[in-house]
């Protein structure tokens, strides 16, 4: 068995390299002067948390919730699926569904002035759904292609 006295000079060698690399890389990051950096600029981690970024410029969060309640169960799906984005109003169904129901509504007879005027209603607001995917599908377009080149 190899006593310390018997181990190669190159161990020596390269503890000695180590050691002048280590004293090198400390005074490049200049490790010695860390402990005189005062308590109230210190950050613990490289990536500052909100808090600690507050508490450093004095600046006081407003944390307001935009919503009371929970999203719906297939709330995350529909989000990442195309569908969802090309649409305002999905839950109207496809194109072709939106037309049929356009036109069930152009054949209903209206008794009333006001059953009138609420098929009026309706069919403008299908009106400007249909203008709107249409802009929205316009801007997703451009988007791609701005991706694109």
């Amino acid at each position: 068995m190899p006593t310390i006295d018997q181990l190669d000079l190159s161990v020596y060698n390269m503890y000695a390299v180590r050691t002048r690399m280590f004293e090198q890389f400390n005074k490049q990051i200049h490790l010695e002067e860390a402990a005189t950096i005062p308590p109230q600029i210190k950050m613990v981690d490289i990536y500052p948390k909100l808090t600690e970024m507050d508490l450093l410029l004095g600046v006081v969060p407003v944390v307001t919730p935009w919503a009371y309640f929970l999203p719906p169960k297939r709330f995350r799906r529909q989000r990442r699926s195309s569908f969802a984005f090309s649409r305002i109003a999905p839950t109207l169904g496809t194109f072709e569904e939106q037309e049929e129901e356009e036109q069930k509504l152009a054949l209903v007879q209206c008794r009333t002035q006001k059953e009138k005027e609420e098929k009026e209603i309706l069919e403008r607001c299908l009106a400007q759904v249909g203008k709107v995917n249409e802009w929205l599908n316009f801007i997703i377009g451009r988007i791609g292609q701005f991706l694109q080149g």
